[in-house]
């Protein structure tokens, strides 16, 4: 078959080896024994909505925290058994995702329970259970689990069990002010600082991707427990071999053809932008400039917070080449697809520094975010690339890309040296080790 005909073939073939069988053999072990509670609930059409009426009532939480409490107290905690969730159970990725296929790589011997609230995929392994997080089986595995790993936190209104163990990788190097350190906090409640500084006593430790993050770190949350400063775990996909593999793989599954420079757009939320208990988002891409500018040669992708409830819109005219992935699955793997990175005030910078390949920064609300939030370090004077504050002169400075290196060449080293010095192959081994094998 000719090589453009296999590339659109792979589109539809996700595997092109003899393994079928086994995968499908190790899928049929991981089916979850039948609990007998949940079949009753399934197969009975009047409990199931007597069920979800009382999972909406005003007596659910209160109730689970009163099952949590006992189970804490009076449940057998599990030695082996170790509780994973990422970005409050909406996502498969981050550290927690790293070390917990490098610990399924290395056949450590766990059960491990994922918290998720979709189907994203899983590394397959027998001993792995897919939980919905606030269900009751939550609380339960929450309650009798030796380990928990997060890159937030759990629900605040919870306290760890005396005998639990929990690592938290946190979810980047902070640029702008967090907690602690911000004269005024927008967008929260007045009992938000006492919740996260609850939350915060429960760790046992703290990963910590270099000195600057780790002095941020125990400022921001007052924090004075352990500290792994070893690198980010979930940094660790940038060096691992076949990447320009992993990078056309990631191209194609997104549809974006080869002869496309792709632009990865990361925008963090704005605390004074809320619905409600919810965080918004107003889209600040000119759709109309870029497909003018840049539609011919290049795609753009987006992605929102995970805190931002409100849904980005794009028009069909453009959806042949800016496509919204906030739903993909690994922030990392849309960075291996790009060839350059637009965000603003986002942790994802740091991050994005392993690649090596060009930041721009598109930050229309400067003045008013300092304001709001506060930075660690200015930005203006330690970016490694342009900051600009409209549409037009982003698109400009990205059309320029061949002047890039020769105007942020050096400032890109130093970023790299101090905030992710640390950054390389295994850190997801060296952490959970750390961690686990004390």
């Amino acid at each position: 078959m000719a090589e453009e005909y296999i590339e659109k073939a792979d589109n539809f073939i996700k595997y092109r080896d003899r393994y079928s069988n086994e995968r499908i053999f190790k899928a049929i072990q991981n089916i979850p024994k039948q609990n007998k509670v949940k079949k009753f609930l399934r197969d009975d059409p009047l409990a199931l909505k007597v069920f979800a009426r009382y999972r909406r009532s005003k007596y659910y939480f209160p109730t689970m925290k009163l099952f949590y409490k006992f189970l804490s107290h009076f449940g057998k905690t599990n030695d082996r058994q170790i509780v994973f969730e990422s970005g409050v159970g909406k996502r498969y990725e981050d550290s927690p995702r790293m070390i917990y296929e490098k610990m399924i790589d290395n056949k450590e011997d766990y059960d491990y329970i994922w918290i998720m609230n979709n189907n994203a995929p899983l590394k397959v392994n027998p001993h792995t259970k897919i939980i919905k997080r606030l269900s009751p089986s939550y609380y339960k595995y929450l309650a009798t689990s030796k380990y928990w790993v997060n890159n937030q936190n759990f629900p605040t209104y919870l306290t760890k069990p005396k005998q639990t163990q929990y690592l938290q990788t946190w979810h980047g190097t902070p640029l702008k002010k967090m907690q602690h350190d911000q004269e005024q906090i927008e967008g929260r409640d007045e009992g938000y600082l006492a919740r996260v500084t609850h939350a915060k006593n429960q760790w046992s430790a703290l990963v910590s991707p270099s000195p600057y993050a780790t002095q941020a770190f125990r400022s921001a949350f007052q924090y004075n427990g352990p500290v792994l400063e070893l690198g980010y775990p979930r940094n660790d996909v940038f060096y691992t071999p076949h990447i320009d593999e992993k990078r056309e793989s990631i191209r194609r599954k997104l549809n974006i053809a080869e002869d496309k420079k792709v632009i990865f757009y990361a925008p963090t939320f704005r605390d004074n932008q809320k619905k409600g208990k919810k965080f918004t988002m107003k889209n600040k891409i000119n759709f109309r400039i870029f497909e003018r500018r840049l539609g011919e040669d290049y795609v753009l992708l987006i992605r929102e917070h995970v805190v931002v409830a409100s849904k980005l819109n794009i028009p069909e005219e453009f959806r042949h080449n800016i496509i919204n992935v906030s739903k993909y699955p690994d922030v990392q793997e849309l960075m291996i697809a790009s060839d350059m990175l637009v965000t603003d005030y986002s942790s994802v910078m740091f991050d994005y520094a392993n690649t090596n390949k060009p930041m721009y920064f598109y930050c229309y609300d400067l003045d008013e975010y300092d304001d709001m939030r506060g930075f660690y370090f200015d930005l203006e004077e330690q970016a490694p690339g342009p900051i600009v504050k409209n549409t037009s002169n982003l698109f400009r400075a990205i059309a320029k890309g061949h002047q890039y290196w020769d105007n942020y060449g050096e400032k890109y080293q130093v970023f790299q040296n101090r905030f992710a010095p640390l950054d390389g192959p295994d850190r997801a081994e060296k952490v959970y080790k750390a961690f686990f094998k004390r």
